[in-house]
This record gives structure tokens, C-alpha cells and sequence, in this order.
């Protein structure tokens, strides 16, 4: 008849040596306890660990013991946390009948190890890929767009209307202009009288030659007649 007693007690005292700093003893009767792992690999931010906790059953190891697995540092998905316990339960359903907690325990920190390395891993490449995406978009920002003869017919003919359209612009608001209207020939006369001499140089055969002295002379002999006559009424006047 097999000493479940017995074999339980050798268990405990062999795992007290494998794991003197990782052991952690809840009670001896019936043996119940955690075993601290750790993963063989980080990711150089977060630090991943769990607990194996176990508690013999009263015919351990002829059938599987209470156990459970908690999480200690870190965060892993629900996803990963199944895989490492289908792992251990498959690994102490291949032991039993001898003891099998060292086994559970390997294969619970391999498990964890393998999954760290795939979370890793996959932040590496996430990484890569955004700096992937950003050297992409620099080298975009440096080359420019890439003139096509389709493309570059499409901005000639959206230019050619644009500045077609600033021109007709322009010349109504020259049209409107006050400022801009040309001056009638008496206003450039009275600007400047040289250019009634300076338009004799532009008569043509048959045109009256006008000499601007006449009318000048005129002016001054009208100028001496008014003053005779009013030289003479003063005359009158004072002989009154």
C-alpha cells in the first residue's frame, strides 16, 4: 500500500532545496505551497513573474494535486495566462504516479519565458515598423510630388485661367479709374501752353498756321485801349 504520507513529505523536503528563496510554505498537513517564477527573459520594461500554488491531495501523486497559477509582476493577456496553465496541467497528467510539482514548475517558467520572448519581440517590431512609417514620410516630405506630364498639364491649364482671370480683372479696374482716363487736349493746354507750339510740328498740308504772337499782341493792344478809355472817363470826371 502506497504511503501518500511519505511521498508528499520527500516532495516537500526536495523542493525546499531546489527553491530555498522561491519556496513559499502555507501549511504541512496537507502540504500546501507557492513556488515563485521567473521568466529567463525581459523586455527591458516590464519585469514578468508568476506563482505556482499548490495543495496535495489526499492520494497525491496518484491523482492530481489543487493547483493554480497567479500573476506576481507584470501583465500577460488572458490568452497567454490559458496557454501556461494548459501547459502545466498536461505536464502533471505525463507524472502521475510519481512526484510532479518540479515538472510543473520547469515547464510553468518555460512557458512564461517563451511568451515573454514573443511579447519582446513583438514590441521590437512595432517599433521598427513606426520608424519604418516615419523615415517613409520624411523621405515623402523630400522628394516631393513626382511631376507627371498629366499632372503638370492640369496646374498649366489651372495657372492660365488663374492669371487669364487676374487680367480681366485688372483692366476693368483700369476702365473705372478715374485717374487712369486720358486728359482732353485743353487740360494738356493749360498744363503746359509749349504744346500748343509743339503741335505745329504735327500740322498737316492745308492746316491754318496759327501764330500764338498774334494773339498775344491782340491781348496787349485790347489791354491799352481800356486803359486809354479809362484814362479819358477820369478825364471827364474830374473836369465835372
Amino acid at each position: 500500500m502506497t504511503d501518500y504520507k511519505e511521498e508528499q513529505a520527500n516532495e516537500l523536503e526536495a523542493l525546499q532545496s531546489i527553491y530555498p528563496d522561491e519556496y513559499e510554505e502555507i501549511s504541512t498537513d496537507p502540504g500546501e505551497f507557492k513556488i515563485l517564477i521567473v521568466s529567463d527573459e525581459q523586455d527591458g520594461q516590464n519585469t514578468y513573474s508568476i506563482k505556482l500554488h499548490v495543495k496535495y491531495t489526499e492520494t497525491y501523486p496518484d491523482v492530481l494535486p489543487d493547483f493554480s497559477i497567479d500573476m506576481e509582476e507584470g501583465k500577460l493577456d488572458q490568452e497567454n495566462f490559458d496557454t501556461i496553465m494548459k501547459k502545466v496541467t498536461e505536464s502533471a497528467e505525463e507524472a502521475i504516479g510519481m512526484g510532479m510539482v518540479f515538472s510543473m514548475a520547469s515547464t510553468a517558467k518555460d512557458t512564461l519565458t517563451e511568451i515573454v520572448q514573443q511579447i519582446k519581440t513583438r514590441r521590437v517590431e512595432e517599433e521598427l515598423e513606426r520608424e519604418r512609417r516615419e523615415l517613409e514620410e520624411e523621405e515623402r516630405r523630400k522628394a516631393g510630388t513626382k511631376v507627371t506630364v498629366e499632372g503638370f498639364m492640369k496646374w498649366k491649364a489651372a495657372f492660365d485661367a488663374e492669371m487669364a482671370e487676374k487680367e480681366r480683372i485688372e483692366k476693368g479696374t483700369k476702365k473705372e479709374d478715374p485717374k487712369m482716363l486720358k486728359p482732353t487736349g485743353r487740360q494738356l493746354f493749360e498744363r503746359d501752353h509749349s504744346l500748343a507750339k509743339s503741335d505745329a510740328t504735327f500740322m498737316e498740308e492745308g492746316d491754318v498756321d496759327v501764330d500764338i504772337a498774334l494773339f498775344e499782341r491782340e491781348l496787349n493792344i485790347s489791354d491799352d485801349e481800356d486803359d486809354n478809355e479809362n484814362d479819358v472817363l477820369r478825364n471827364l470826371r474830374g473836369a465835372a
